[in-house]
């Protein structure tokens, strides 16, 4: 049985550098190096167009996240220049148009060929690999009509491919180790309550 392949959006990268772990803190280091080992081993791949959402080639001062993403994945992206992706990607693009709950309005976000969602959602598809994105679904009713741009979770839905967040993905890719927490206690010498304010 071949291992799960999984693709991150963008925005697990970006969330991660801008709020929960970022590199200014030695603490966070471990998870940067763990994703670092993960792409090593090819358990996460990125596609190109996520690539050139996160590098900016010309930038002067580029941010940590920007030159993270280099050192890592330079050269190692998956292209969408696939006539597979490309097959997939156009089925995307007609489903937006034929399937009544997106505006035009909202089909616009996703119309730009540089447009990372519709192709990470078609190499997923033609991989068979699992999307880790922080976008979480939108209910839409029968008859109701999504203004907003299109979430990658309904859209992988339809397309057969699965999508998690970074919270499940840390529970299913199974390179991490589940341990208790115990909590430390406070000195029972003192006897005095703990004071955080």
């Amino acid at each position: 049985m071949t291992a799960t392949l999984y693709l991150p959006d963008s925005n697990i990268f970006i969330a991660s550098y801008r709020l929960n772990h970022p590199f200014d803190y030695k603490e966070f280091h471990p998870f940067w190096r763990w994703m670092e080992k993960l792409a090593e081993d090819k358990a996460i791949a990125m596609v190109d167009v996520v690539y050139e959402e996160l590098v900016n080639e010309q930038a002067a001062d580029p941010d940590m996240l920007d030159l993270w993403v280099r050192a890592v994945f330079k050269g190692r992206q998956i292209s969408h220049k696939d006539d597979r992706y490309a097959q997939v990607y156009a089925q995307i693009q007609d489903y937006l148009v034929t399937c009544g709950q997106y505006t035009e309005e909202s089909r616009q976000y996703w119309e730009s060929e540089s447009k990372e969602d519709p192709w990470l959602i078609a190499v997923a598809k033609v991989e068979g690999a699992v999307i880790v994105t922080d976008e979480a679904r939108v209910p839409l009713q029968q008859g109701q009509h999504m203004k907003k741009e299109p979430k990658i979770p309904n859209i992988a839905d339809h397309f057969g491919v699965k999508t998690m967040n970074l919270r499940r993905f840390f529970d299913e890719n199974g390179r991490l180790k589940k341990a208790r927490y115990v909590p430390k206690p406070h000195d029972k010498k003192s006897g005095d309550p703990i004071v955080l304010f």
